[in-house]
């Protein structure tokens, strides 16, 4: 008898149960119902009250591997456990789930409760290959990770386990990682709970720069918000800058540090590298500055085959009274010089369509920069003299002026 047909007796069992239940009482609380059929050790959960039409699952035991059949629509069919979004809770208040969950092992459940996702995927697998259950028990974040992968890839579960099988450094070659076991360790201290499969993916991106490891080996721990510093600033990785940006309650630091590297270069990049304390990067940033105003603006000039200066491309939305488009990068020198801040250091992206500046009268005097992509425009930053944030009021009325535009361009 196959796993779905022994399944299918304690399920229509359950189909008539709740079937006679709601018809006796009106649900007043829509919620999930659980019932254990101890004969057959299958968990029964329906769905009915929540999504408003009949839909109940029975789910085997772990030793069947979490066999799953659904009852919807008055069809039998053979479903997974993935698609149910079970809880994975040892002390669930329903004692029928947790008579089921007990069916799990215990060391593989401790194990797999540190993980965000993909649990009872790993749990099913385990059941399934003695290589993967003593793959989470030894390194669990590694073998979420190598699942990822393996889904990513579109590999088969034979290939999973193939790999699972090896030595873990190969395991670590087979993610595109440096097969050292200094970098095991630094997985084994991923706060893995922080991730979801995107940040997975930001994470094997970071991890695959061999320098990158090697200077994060006395790091505590790996959290999400050092693995995106990491994607962004790959150069901060061991040094006192890293614990800064860690630390910092705003954009601030980073608007000083992106400024930075867009107006110096290498040579800002190199002090970047010593900076210490946020005054010192702050103290570059304004230095920077002083030097931008003092420029001609000349070296950010194109010109197109016949030696004629180029202006900028368009801008996305026509001048009104009080928010004008910068259209030269003389101009947009100009701005930089009038208003003491860094904006002429965009003059590349405004040339490439990336980015367009607009100079504010009205309500208050401000440099409105917007971000370019894909066919999209969003408000990258609005600043008064020497970066001043705007008013509340300056603030609501460009923001007002943007929606509007966008308005009517999508119109």
């Amino acid at each position: 008898m196959s796993r779905a047909n022994a399944l299918k007796a304690p399920l229509q069992a359950w189909l008539a149960e709740r079937r006679h239940a709601r018809s006796d009482s009106a649900e007043h609380h829509p919620r999930l119902h659980y019932a254990w059929d101890a004969d057959a050790a299958v968990l029964l959960v329906d769905y009915s009250p929540l999504l408003g039409m009949e839909c109940l699952h029975a789910v085997s035991h772990w030793a069947s591997g979490f066999a799953t059949l659904r009852y919807a629509e008055g069809l039998f069919e053979a479903a997974c456990i993935r698609d149910l979004w079970l809880p994975f809770q040892r002390d669930h208040e329903d004692a029928a789930f947790r008579h089921w969950f007990a069916t799990l092992p215990e060391e593989l459940a401790q194990a797999l409760e540190r993980l965000p996702a993909r649990r009872y995927a790993l749990a099913a697998l385990a059941q399934r290959s003695e290589a993967v259950r003593d793959l989470i028990l030894s390194n669990v974040r590694l073998c979420f990770l190598l699942h990822h992968w393996v889904e990513i890839q579109g590999w088969s579960e034979q290939q999973l386990i193939a790999l699972a099988g090896r030595k873990q450094t190969e395991i670590l070659s087979a993610l595109g990682l440096p097969p050292y076991r200094r970098v095991l360790r630094l997985i084994a201290k991923l706060r893995i709970g922080e991730f979801d499969a995107y940040e997975v993916d930001r994470l094997l991106r970071v991890l695959r720069e061999e320098a990158t490891c090697n200077a994060l080996v006395h790091e505590p721990e790996l959290s999400l918000r050092l693995v995106k510093i990491l994607e962004d600033y790959p150069w901060v990785a061991g040094r006192p800058l890293q614990r800064l940006l860690c630390e910092a309650s705003n954009r601030t630091l980073r608007d000083w540090i992106n400024d930075s590297l867009r107006m110096g270069g290498e040579a800002a990049l190199r002090e970047l590298r010593r900076c210490d304390r946020p005054s010192r990067v702050r103290r570059l940033h304004e230095r920077l500055i002083v030097k931008q105003i003092e420029q001609d603006g000349n070296h950010r000039r194109r010109f197109d085959a016949s030696g004629h200066l180029l202006a900028f491309p368009p801008a996305p939305f026509a001048d009104t009274a009080s928010i004008q488009a910068i259209t030269t990068p003389d101009a947009l020198q100009l701005e930089t010089q009038l208003m003491r801040h860094c904006v002429a250091s965009y003059t590349d992206r405004v040339y490439d369509g990336q980015y367009a500046v607009y100079k504010v009268l009205e309500p208050e005097r401000l440099t409105l920069g917007l971000r370019l992509r894909h066919g999209g425009v969003a408000l990258d930053q609005l600043k008064g003299v020497s970066n001043r944030a705007p008013s509340p009021e300056a603030q609501a009325a460009v923001e007002h002026w943007l929606h509007e535009q966008l308005k009517v361009a999508r119109s």
